[in-house]
């Protein structure tokens, strides 16, 4: 026993006399609570440790502890009081300006001092902890440690105890003396003076101007969008474009304005590279739901939809349309003829009345005729129930 003490005397005392010359270091104080091991046959307890550091190298510390604790006993009237004498080695990790962490770890002696008899005994420790600056050299500090006790008095030969600690660190000595200012410099790199510089901040790697200002960002084909965000490269000048950089389509039917000869084409419709209807082509544009319940009257939403169809047919004088009415199977032939009708006749008379000639529309009810999907499912016969724009002429 005394042999293991010895060797961890000898080892702080080697580590004693490397660090010795990079004073100063720090001082601290720690209120402890430790869990005792129950081979103990006490209850947990506390005490306080003093802390001597000196710096090793970068961010490692060479740290002296000295400090007592007292522990009630289980089963007898009185205390037990341990005392430690010891040396660690801390390594700081690289933190923020209000945090920092640490691992801790070491060995020294514990003196032990219980109803039976008095002991020393050697013991090693391993822990993490926070330091957190508070003002000046002042900082808080909070640790946990597991420390194993290699002592024979014991039932077991080995004590293992918990112990949490937190309390103050101050550092020795007078903080470094601030940079000198240097006058006019280029404090954000950019390569431009401060005096002249009107963008101070700048980010690293960005470029600037004469004035420390950014570039604006390259656009190669002039269209107001950098390169970067540009998904229609080598757009020609003069194209309007949208905020990709793409040509403006604003009917949405696959041709540009620019080249578009037949703007505001309705929804759905099929056209050519000049942006114009082809004809001979089918175009479902409303359903059942767009007509109140059980009558051919359009409701608001169809209105909202046929609007577009205006404005198409308006772009497209010649264009010659058939609106075509058609139902599901459930009812009679005679009935769903006729409400087919009514609807298609409903969609002409609102179109005329928005400035398109009758010569141009066509009313033609199919009733149950023309199915498009199966009517043994709701969603099949919801499908069948529709307004459909057959292009005869454009």
């Amino acid at each position: 026993m005394k042999k293991k003490i010895f060797v961890a005397a000898a080892m702080a005392s080697m580590a004693w006399s490397s660090a010795h010359a990079l004073e100063p270091g720090y001082l601290g104080l720690l209120g402890d609570y430790t869990f005792t091991d129950s081979v103990r046959n006490t209850k947990d307890g506390s005490g306080f440790t003093l802390l001597y550091g000196l710096p090793l190298a970068e961010a490692l510390d060479l740290e002296f502890n000295a400090g007592t604790a007292r522990y009630q006993r289980k089963y007898a009237s009185g205390s037990d009081r341990a005392h430690h004498l010891g040396a660690d080695l801390r390594y700081t990790f690289a933190g923020t300006p209000v945090l920092s962490g640490f691992l801790i770890g070491g060995a020294g002696a514990m003196f032990d001092r219980t109803a039976a008899k008095n002991d020393t005994s050697p013991y090693l420790n391993v822990g993490l902890g926070l330091r957190v600056p508070l003002i000046k050299n002042w900082s808080t500090r909070f640790e946990v440690r597991e420390y194993a006790t290699f002592n024979d008095s014991f039932k077991d030969s080995t004590q293992f105890d918990t112990r949490l600690g937190i309390g103050f660190e101050y550092a020795l000595g007078t903080a470094p003396a601030p940079a000198p200012v240097i006058v006019d410099g280029d404090s954000d790199g950019d390569g431009v003076r401060d005096s002249i510089d009107q963008c101070p901040g700048t980010a690293p790697g960005t470029p600037v101007d004469a004035k420390g200002c950014p570039l604006p960002p390259p656009d190669t084909d002039g269209d107001g969008v950098p390169d970067s965000q540009d998904r229609c490269p080598g757009t020609p000048a003069g194209i309007q474009v949208d905020a990709n950089g793409c040509p403006l389509d604003d009917d949405g039917d696959g041709v540009p304005n620019s080249l578009d000869r037949c703007p505001n084409t309705p929804a759905g419709f099929k056209v050519d590279e000049q942006g114009c209807v082809i004809e001979k082509q089918t175009v479902a544009v409303l359903n059942s739901v767009s007509f109140e319940f059980n009558s051919s009257r359009l409701t608001a939403d169809a209105k909202q939809s046929l609007a577009r169809v205006v404005e198409g047919l308006k772009g497209q004088q010649s264009m010659t349309v058939e609106i075509a009415g058609h139902t599901d199977a459930i009812g009679s032939v005679a009935a769903n003829q006729k409400v087919s009708q009514q609807r298609a006749n409903a969609v002409r008379e609102y179109l005329i009345g928005q400035g398109i000639a009758g010569s141009r529309l066509t009313a033609k009810g199919y009733g149950k005729a023309k199915p498009i999907a199966s009517n043994d499912t709701a969603d099949g016969r919801a499908e069948n129930r529709r307004v459909e724009f057959h292009v005869l002429t454009r």
